[in-house]
């Protein structure tokens, strides 16, 4: 859960580096957990499945970060805490 202090500081404009990343990691979290939950189904768990996950996935976290597909990919090398949240297998 965000603190109030940091919505503060998202709606002000003054968030340290360190907050980004804790919103951007609970973003992640959120996003990987709804994904998960809204397109594996008992009844269609097949790897056409994961790979709609995995582009939902990607296409939200690039949308949030702002980046476009071949930079979001390389941003994806450099921070391994973020690769680890989003349990992406084709990253």
């Amino acid at each position: 859960m965000i603190l109030r202090s940091v919505v503060e500081k998202i709606s002000s404009g003054e968030m340290e580096e360190d907050e980004f990343w804790f919103v951007a990691l609970e973003f992640a979290e959120v996003v990987v957990e709804r994904a998960r939950g809204m397109f594996k189904t008992k009844e269609t768990c097949d790897e056409c499945d994961d790979y709609i996950i995995e582009y939902y996935i990607v296409e939200i976290m690039r949308f949030f970060f702002g980046f476009s597909p071949i930079l979001f990919y390389a941003f994806l090398r450099d921070h391994m805490e973020l690769r680890d949240f989003l349990n992406l297998k084709g990253a």
